[in-house]
């Protein structure tokens, strides 16, 4: 991950790296690993503004269950020495749409999508932070007892580019928010989506009238700019009549609403790359038996 924590961090953040040579294997999905790293890098990065240092660690732990014996788990931790949260913030930041930073400079779904990955993943998360000298997020990843194949155990060479999947089609990506922005375009290109972005839905519709090729437009509800993502997707449906359309928010009532006037597929957030890709399969597929 080290060419996609580059982009995403600044030059005055460095990143360290320790892991165990021993490492027992764990049975999760390598690409919302990728994502939970790199939520928890962005969001080390933004804690400190003057720059400093993220320490991404992992080790083996036998961790004690009063309910029953221990159990081996692999404690992943993102530590930074930056501004540090306070108790009431802690409790909190799980919380969907919870967030410290200012308007318009994240979603407050980072933090919830690492702990749905956790909840899925049968693990544990915890954090410990003090105000001024930093916070610690931990992941603790149960220990398989299945033992990775031959093709799995090889080492990664990192100067060699990761063979990408087979091109699943072009996306427009409409999404005001820069953090969230990169973090779903990683994803869709993990799933071997070439990604156009718009931060607008005029500049989504600008995209389209340009001719671009897009097979399908996936886009947030909740928008500024005049045009939410339901006005959005009658405009394109008025227009482009075969184009797929998958639109998602956080807000259960407002999806209900959409969903219920346009008969268009709501993704709710925060999802799983598992549950992107199937709400995109099913888009998709909605408008090849049309």
């Amino acid at each position: 991950m080290r060419e996609l924590l580059d982009r995403s961090l600044r030059g005055d953040v460095h990143v360290t790296l320790e892991f165990s040579p021993d490492l027992w294997p764990v049975e999760v999905d390598a690409s919302e690993l990728e994502l939970v790293v790199l939520n928890l890098a962005v969001n080390a990065r933004d804690a400190m503004p003057k720059g400093g240092t993220i320490e991404i660690r992992a080790e083996n732990v036998p961790v004690s269950d009063q309910a029953g014996p221990a159990k081996d788990f692999v404690r992943l931790s993102v530590s930074d020495n930056g501004s540090g949260m306070t108790r009431e913030v802690q409790a909190r930041v799980f919380e969907p749409f919870f967030t410290t930073k200012d308007i318009g400079k994240g979603s407050g779904l980072g933090l919830a999508q690492v702990h749905g990955f956790v909840q899925e993943s049968g693990g544990k998360i915890k954090i410990e932070s003090e105000i001024g000298r930093g916070t610690k997020i931990i992941l603790l990843l149960p220990r398989s007892s299945k033992q990775p194949g031959p093709d799995q155990h090889n080492l990664v060479d990192l100067h060699v580019a990761r063979r990408r999947p087979a091109s699943a089609g072009s996306i427009l990506l409409v999404e005001d928010d820069d953090e969230v922005a990169a973090l779903v375009s990683e994803m869709l290109d993990d799933l071997g989506f070439q990604v156009v972005r718009a931060a607008t839905a005029a500049a989504a519709l600008g995209a389209l009238a340009n001719g671009r090729r897009v097979d399908l437009v996936f886009s947030d509800i909740m928008m500024p700019g005049g045009m939410n993502g339901v006005e959005l997707a009658k405009e394109i449906r008025a227009r482009r009549t075969d184009l797929p359309i998958l639109l998602t928010s956080g807000y259960s009532e407002v999806a209900k609403q959409a969903a219920d006037a346009q008969g268009i597929k709501i993704l709710r957030k925060p999802y799983q790359l598992a549950e992107l890709s199937e709400a995109l399969k099913g888009a998709i597929f909605k408008k090849d038996i049309n």
